[in-house]
């Protein structure tokens, strides 16, 4: 949605003035981290679609645990320079 919404703009812009404008988007040096999450054990009694639903609740779970809201740019770039501890 943001890059949709920075690309018409840029294109507004260019139909205006016929300046070309590239806008920032993305190529940014900042770290891409993955977490693994605790396994869902098999079971044979579950459906697909129960199985779905428990994913998507782990999923979310990750992402709230993990994921700082709102974004920032300048915080990325400081965590991409800024060595962390490992945390046990």
């Amino acid at each position: 949605q943001f890059t949709e919404s920075v690309y018409s703009l840029a294109r507004r812009l260019y139909e205006y003035s016929r300046i070309p404008l590239l806008p920032v988007c993305g190529g940014l040096p900042v770290k891409f981290r993955t977490y693994i999450g605790e396994p869902i054990l098999y079971n044979p009694n579950v459906t697909a679609e129960e199985l779905a639903a428990k994913t998507k609740i782990a999923l979310q779970s990750l992402i709230r645990k993990h994921q700082q809201i709102p974004g920032s740019i300048c915080r990325a770039l400081l965590e991409r320079f800024h060595k962390e501890k490992k945390k046990e």
